[in-house]
């Protein structure tokens, strides 16, 4: 998902934090290599089989850059009633525009592929409830399920902000979301069909890496007057930490199992969410010019467009025999694969940028044409038990 962090740069100050734009773009990239592999089932050269079983991090990694983006833009925003409604309405209209056109898009598209969609599915996906009906939680725009989690995390965010005021406070969130989402995946293994998929995409499944990005949020604040090396510092630690975990799964699996034999999965995602943390703190105290350039910028400005257009742009190209065709005549070479990124990369992305333009930057403009006129603003405060949590520190 902005997923995803979906706030714009205006709102968010993330002008100034390049390296989330950054983040946001590296994160759809992993995600479209996963389904680049899964969706036609593309042969992959050997050396890159930590493809397929690591970079579907790239959906907790836009989890994680949205729970700071917002820690950014809010932390101090959100004490009136006027900036809570301020608040709500830039984040559905910073989703919505370009979603309900991936819904209307998807009617021929399901008349195309000979799949219907029930109206009960399409109101819970307008609504943005998907994600609390177990039958309804994957949704039926492909990849739409992290825009479910999404929302729901919007929708509790307020609470969050007066709530996690210091590093202490974000660490202690983070510990307990780590114990609830065990508990919670513990409580769905052996299930099936819909009822497994609820607890696999659920927000709570998914509430240690928000959790890892307000802690990262509060990391960055305290450590953003330091200097570039120590930055530079925590990003060369952050990706040796990712690649150990890479190189090092089987032992680590191995170590995890004694001390946690009942909670693998969970053991999992802790080091990946500090992991990915780690990361986003260090781009964010020190954003090397060769990973924040000008184009990634507007790519991670586009990384929502990317995320709802690549499952289309793929499956349509398989439909139309073009992975085939490639590695029909460049069989026997990494050539095929590598052939297969650049020319979904070279629809895809455009296609994403024109729909950024043309689609997200007038939705998000519409928050501020729906803004209640005020001739004198007068600001009401805030409901009493928000500013309850505000006061206990």
């Amino acid at each position: 998902m902005r997923g995803t962090s979906m706030t714009s740069g205006k709102e968010s100050g993330r002008q100034n934090l390049p390296g989330l734009l950054a983040m946001r773009w590296y994160a759809a990239l992993a995600i479209v290599l996963v389904h680049l592999i899964a969706l036609p089932k593309l042969r992959l050269p050997g050396y890159l089989w930590f493809v397929p079983n690591y970079f579907g991090n790239g959906v907790p990694l836009f989890y994680l850059v949205s729970a700071f983006g917002l820690f950014v833009g809010y932390h101090s925003r959100l004490q009136t009633r006027d900036q809570l409604a301020e608040y709500y309405r830039r984040r559905f209209f910073r989703i919505a525009p370009l979603f309900y056109f991936m819904m209307l898009a998807y009617i021929p598209l399901g008349w195309h592929w000979g799949h219907k969609v029930p109206i009960s599915q399409y109101l819970s996906s307008g609504l943005f409830v998907f994600n609390f009906i177990p039958q309804h939680v994957t949704g039926f725009v492909m990849a739409s399920w992290s825009i479910g989690v999404e929302m729901a995390f919007y929708a509790i965010l307020p609470i969050l902000v007066f709530a996690i005021t210091n590093l202490a406070r974000a660490i202690a969130f983070f510990a307990v979301t780590v114990f609830v989402a065990a508990l919670w995946m513990k409580a769905f293994e052996g299930t099936s069909g819909s009822i497994a998929a609820f607890g696999t995409f659920s927000l709570v499944a998914y509430l240690p890496f928000f959790a890892a990005g307000i802690a990262g949020y509060h990391l960055w604040a305290q450590s953003k007057g330091s200097r570039p090396r120590l930055g530079a510092g925590v990003l060369i630690g952050s990706f040796l930490a990712m690649a150990g975990l890479i190189a090092l799964a089987d032992q680590i699996t191995s170590v995890a199992s004694y001390f946690v034999p009942e909670n693998i999965r969970a053991f999992q995602r802790v080091t990946w969410a500090i992991s990915l943390a780690g990361a986003v703190v260090g781009i964010c105290l020190y954003a090397p010019p060769f990973l924040v350039g000008p184009i990634v910028r507007l790519l991670g400005e586009a990384s929502f467009s990317i995320y709802l257009w690549h499952p289309v742009v793929i499956v349509l190209m398989h439909q139309a025999g073009i992975y085939e065709w490639l590695y029909a005549h460049l069989n026997g070479t990494s050539n095929p694969f590598f052939a297969s990124v650049f020319a979904t990369l070279a629809i895809l992305l455009p296609l994403s940028v024109l729909s950024y333009r043309l689609i997200e930057r007038p939705g998000m403009a519409l928050a501020n044409r729906f803004r209640h006129p005020s001739a004198i603003p007068v600001e009401q405060p805030a409901p009493a038990f928000l500013r309850e949590l505000a006061e206990t520190k």
